[in-house]
């Protein structure tokens, strides 16, 4: 996985967590992982087209999910329903959509598909190894995963 497909991302990430959330994150080691999720994580899976092709999926423990959609909506949050399930897919294209932008500007054009909610039960496994890339913050962690087609 070569750093000019992976630093868009962090960049996102840590930008629209600090812009909509309020959050500082902190970057843990990166690390190569099989396609596969904790049952009651959240995840919100973009497909990339165009120059580069491939996947990203954001996945957040439960616990954090909650913190955030409660965060997004300025009210606390008990359970992730439908309006939870919109708020942070919002948050997964606003995170894609700012690094297409990055992207953009280092001349690679790529394209990003509607986010797609579901937890890491419902996601199941496939034979990707994806480029994860772990933050920790104050109200819990997450991850960026990376499947860029070589």
């Amino acid at each position: 996985m070569k750093a000019e497909h992976v630093n868009p991302f962090i960049i996102s990430v840590s930008k629209i967590m600090k812009d909509i959330c309020m959050l500082d994150l902190n970057m843990g080691k990166p690390f190569v992982k099989d396609d596969k999720y904790e049952g009651d994580s959240s995840l919100i899976k973009l497909g990339i087209i165009g120059a580069l092709k491939g996947e990203v999926v954001l996945s957040l423990h439960y616990e954090t999910a909650l913190a955030v959609i409660s965060k997004m909506m300025m009210m606390p949050v008990s359970e992730i329903d439908a309006i939870g399930q919109s708020a942070i897919s919002e948050l997964g294209n606003m995170i894609a959509g700012n690094a297409a932008t990055v992207f953009a500007n280092d001349g690679i054009i790529i394209d990003i598909t509607t986010p797609d909610y579901s937890t890491g039960e419902e996601h199941g496994e496939s034979s990707k190894q994806m480029f994860c890339v772990p933050f920790t913050s104050d109200i819990g962690e997450l991850s960026i995963n990376i499947f860029i087609e070589e």
